[in-house]
């Protein structure tokens, strides 16, 4: 992850926070490319399918964040887009204030893109490693 140093010198890590259904949850932002209001990529993923067992929940993206294919070559086909929900936003938390999932967490987790916890305004939000969310 990068790491940015504040003005305390305490590392902050620059995060994309946003809905999955009624979680929170965020990627690093070095991983997102871009954001539109519509999907505009061949290949596109809504986040709650690829992160509930069974994918089939009824929550409508509006927001679709343009992610690069870890996995692919670098042509066109390399980026997708992820489809999300509720506001959007981009802050620098604290890294001291990132968790890894526990023991119990992470070995019941659907997919394995789920890779941590942080809180914030005293709200959950689960952190997600982009190079394993995959469409």
């Amino acid at each position: 992850m990068p790491l940015h140093r504040g003005h305390h010198a305490q590392a902050q890590v620059a995060l994309v926070l946003f809905c999955v259904g009624p979680y929170r949850a965020a990627l690093e932002a070095c991983h997102v490319l871009a954001m539109t209001d519509h999907p505009t990529a061949l290949r596109t993923a809504n986040a709650q399918t690829l992160l509930y067992e069974g994918g089939d929940h009824d929550t409508s993206s509006n927001r679709w964040l343009t992610l690069r294919d870890a996995q692919a070559a670098s042509d066109n086909n390399s980026i997708w887009q992820l489809g999300v929900s509720g506001d959007v936003t981009l802050q620098q938390l604290p890294a001291n204030t990132l968790y890894p999932l526990p023991k119990l967490l992470l070995s019941r987790r659907f997919s394995t893109a789920l890779c941590g916890l942080t809180f914030d305004q005293q709200q959950l939000v689960l952190l997600l490693d982009a190079h394993k969310l995959n469409p």
